[in-house]
């Protein structure tokens, strides 16, 4: 049994499994559709607990084996794929937790590696714009997720061979292995850490790239990437204090996908960032905590309105960009909501040089709920 999280219920949607309070009395059958918000926030305070997923669909070798070229069938819009491989990831952090893998760590990780170069390599702007939409999944699945997008597409920009790119994103996928027993606690804590809780993330890249090894990961690349993604250029980082050009290159790509993804991904104790004002903050600590050439190729290849920003427009209406801005192109802007704040049935593209359409404003995926169907119909119809 596992504690349930406040991204496992979902307003209007049958819940996907029954819930038991912690003598395991059932307290909703499967299927039970909660309506009322504050139904949801009373489970989460009393405490509710779901099954453990059951370990074949883990275990499944056509999924899992790394001579599997993808993790999910590729004949799915690369939108749907992200949020499979976000359920994917939330069972395997399941399994973990409960020491429940009865297989060697390396190709379940690697067939979710192959599915996000697939995906990155088919439609990158859709995999972007999921994930930054996604409130269905768990912090750490999201945050990592998206960081290991983030460095494949940087890394594809910087003609990376294959091996270098799965190594990579294996390291974007595990690098927080030995957060998992606290990630819970620290997605609730509002409050700053205690010393105990300090030295227990001070020394997370070591522990993890120490389990990864004892479950079987061989790759020294990954490995070391585990062990310093939080080392810092001007040497300010942990747990071994490195500075400049003693970083891996790879190591410090994967900080800044990190910290990008850490400040946009929305936890229970705090909304994300906007993407535009995560990039800013990371580029004024260009130079000093990050590769400064890495940092601007990174913004540039994201751009400052990444797919699913969410913005509001100078005549009224709601927006979202679909696609990353190309050179000297406009932003590919798509109404969502007419300017007496109505959702539009099919969305309406809209010229981003028009005055009218003029950006004034970010807006939050809560603020737009009610178009999360034709959201999603921008990157899963032709």
């Amino acid at each position: 049994m596992r504690r349930i999280l406040q991204s496992d219920l979902v307003l209007n949607e049958p819940l996907p499994w029954p819930l038991y309070d912690e003598d395991g009395n059932l307290l909703l059958r499967e299927g039970y559709v909660l309506s009322i918000p504050r139904h949801i926030n009373t489970l989460l305070e009393r405490g509710a607990y779901a099954p453990l997923p059951p370990i074949e669909a883990v275990e499944q070798p056509t999924l899992l084996l790394p001579e599997c070229n993808a993790i999910l069938s590729t004949a799915d819009p690369v939108f749907v794929r992200a949020e499979r491989l976000a359920m994917s990831l939330k069972r395997l952090h399941a399994h973990l937790q409960a020491a429940t893998l009865r297989t060697e760590l390396h190709p379940v990780v690697l067939g979710l590696a192959h599915g996000i170069l697939d995906a990155c390599q088919e439609d990158a702007d859709a995999m972007l714009a999921a994930l930054h939409l996604d409130r269905q999944h768990p912090y750490l699945v999201i945050q990592q997720l998206l960081g290991a997008t983030l460095v494949e597409i940087a890394a594809g920009e910087l003609g990376l061979d294959t091996s270098e790119r799965l190594s990579l994103a294996c390291a974007a996928l595990t690098r927080d292995l030995s957060l998992l027993s606290m990630q819970a606690q620290l997605d609730q804590q509002a409050s700053a850490l205690t010393p105990q809780q300090a030295a227990w993330v001070h020394s997370h890249p070591e522990r993890s790239a120490s389990l990864l090894a004892e479950m079987g990961v061989k790759d020294s690349v990954w490995l070391e990437l585990v062990r310093q993604h939080h080392e810092r250029y001007d040497g300010s980082g942990y747990p071994q204090g490195l500075r400049g050009d003693a970083i891996l290159p790879g190591a410090r790509l994967l900080a800044i996908a990190d910290s990008y993804a850490a400040m946009v991904t929305p936890r229970p104790n705090r909304a994300g960032q906007f993407p535009r004002d995560a990039l800013k903050a990371l580029f004024l600590d260009r130079v000093r905590l990050y590769d400064d050439p890495l940092l601007q190729l990174s913004i540039k290849t994201l751009t400052m309105n990444p797919p699913g920003t969410l913005v509001r427009l100078a005549n009224g209406e709601f927006a979202v960009v679909r696609s990353r801005k190309k050179h000297n192109e406009s932003i590919d802007l798509w109404s969502l909501y007419d300017s007496n704040g109505m959702p539009i049935l099919r969305p309406q593209y809209r010229d981003s040089t028009d005055p009218a359409h003029d950006i004034t404003g970010s807006l939050r995926v809560e603020d737009c709920r009610s178009a999360a169907l034709v959201l999603k119909r921008l990157w899963t119809q032709p």
